[in-house]
């Protein structure tokens, strides 16, 4: 395995870090977007211990800071956010694809970085595979009970355990707005119909939006994901693995799905 700095974007605004394999087994690399104003190490430096693991795979992988975060200075200032962290992630495509060549790139992100790789590869088509990690969920039939039920089993264990009152609910573990259902059906349509491979983690953190595996194919009812669809629950790991056993978990979770 190797790691070195890059830079790219206009005016080499936008530095990453490229880990490749020691011995190049396939011509396809992932791309890790900064998930919120997290640096390119990820959170609990999820990011580099994900890009060292699938360089066993034989996968090159570049993690890189958007505009502002981190190492990278402001890049394509004077356009809407949308816009600006569209050409970033564009360009971060651009460094791979002239550096290698690649049949396959994998996109994506935890959050905020998981649905801004979803909205890129509505454009791009070099994306050939999404990885989402906590993205954008939306109540179905089910949710309540199985919300309430879960609500209810831990309130109890509270109270058993620490003595406390049974009242209030507790904060939620992701305070962050999803992007419509309308938006992301309306995407996930275009990427089915491309043939672009998607693998959807929820976590626990996503506990108030997400809370069964079953619950992404009733988001999109009506829409044949064909095959290309694939979603793990990790229903026991938080929002941000602050534990190393849950970082490794999620890591061998992404690093099976990746190689399907």
């Amino acid at each position: 395995m190797k790691e070195t700095s890059c830079q790219f974007g206009p005016n080499r605004s936008l530095a990453g870090i490229l880990t490749e394999p020691a011995s190049p087994m396939r011509r396809a690399a992932v791309v890790l977007v900064s998930a919120g104003v997290t640096p390119k190490f990820g959170p609990f430096r999820l990011y580099a211990e994900l890009a060292r693991r699938l360089s066993r795979d034989g996968f090159t992988t570049l993690r890189f800071d958007l505009g502002g975060i981190g190492d990278s200075s402001q890049a394509y200032e004077g356009h809407p956010l949308e816009q600006r962290t569209r050409l970033q992630i564009g360009a971060a495509l651009d460094c791979l694809t002239q550096r290698f060549e690649l049949d396959e790139i994998v996109l994506g992100g935890l959050c905020s970085g998981a649905e801004d790789s979803f909205r890129q590869a509505e454009h791009d088509v070099r994306v050939k595979r999404l990885l989402l990690i906590d993205p954008f969920a939306y109540e179905t039939s089910g949710f309540l009970w199985r919300h309430l039920r879960y609500r209810a089993k831990q309130r109890l264990l509270r109270a058993v355990r620490y003595h406390v009152p049974l009242v209030g609910p507790g904060a939620s573990l992701v305070n962050y707005e999803h992007m419509s259902l309308p938006e992301s059906s309306r995407i996930l349509q275009v990427l089915l119909k491309r043939r672009v491979r998607l693998h959807f983690v929820y976590t626990a953190g996503m506990r108030r939006h997400f809370n069964h595996a079953g619950q992404l194919q009733k988001m999109f009812h009506g829409l044949d994901f064909d095959g290309l669809v694939r979603i793990d629950h990790l229903s026991k790991l938080d929002h941000t693995q602050l534990l190393e056993d849950d970082r490794r978990s999620l890591i061998e979770a992404i690093a099976k799905r990746i190689v399907e």
